[in-house]
């Protein structure tokens, strides 16, 4: 037999002990029920209609904002991509030219628009890509801050050209007309002849 089966075993109830048992059922059970919180229902109902107002007044926000044109969609970075040379033009306030001579017939044609100051124009087919850009001013606009093994100088329509790359195999060309700066940029390297005709043919 466990200790608890020898107490309970001991353990005598009294006819006094059971009427004070029956007396406090009886007293809880006659106690009212407490009513519910009406504090935290008016909180609760309080919270639902502050969410639907600020809902309200975000919607019309919502539905106002200007939805991009097909022809023109944001990037990042102040980078606004269009769908055509004109709009490109529009884009960073000035007439844009664009590469009419390259080393291969591009299938692809994308127009992007820098922070409105700089138009670039990319062309691709499959592996073969080139990068034209164009800016106001003389500086370097191509981005391309590598080290070259070879560079060469010469002049195409009385602008000065710098190529970089390697020699006899130039992938990078930079030039100004005294009012743009202009680049070209070439996945696959050309010579210096080549260049002169890639640039005579920038329109």
């Amino acid at each position: 037999m466990t200790k608890y089966d020898e107490v309970m075993e001991k353990l005598e109830v009294t006819p006094e002990m059971r009427a004070r048992i029956l007396r406090n059922v009886e007293a809880q059970a006659a106690q009212p029920r407490k009513k519910p919180n009406r504090l935290r229902r008016f909180a609760a109902l309080a919270a639902c209609l502050a969410v639907l107002l600020v809902g309200a007044m975000a919607l019309p926000k919502f539905i106002s904002s200007p939805v991009p044109e097909e022809s023109e969609t944001m990037i990042a970075n102040g980078m606004v991509e269009v769908a055509s040379k004109e709009e490109l033009s529009e884009a960073v306030g000035f007439p844009v030219k664009s590469a009419q001579s390259l080393p291969f017939f591009p299938q692809s044609i994308y127009y992007t628009s820098y922070w409105g100051e700089m138009a670039q124009i990319d062309y691709a087919n499959g592996g073969s890509t080139a990068c034209f850009r164009q800016s106001l001013g003389e500086e370097d606009n191509s981005g391309d801050w590598n080290e070259y093994p070879a560079k060469e100088s010469f002049t195409v329509n009385g602008c000065a050209v710098t190529l970089k790359g390697e020699r006899d195999s130039y992938t990078l060309g930079i030039w100004s007309d005294g009012t743009y700066s202009y680049s070209l940029s070439l996945s696959a390297g050309q010579p210096a002849s080549v260049w002169a005709e890639l640039i005579e043919g920038v329109q």
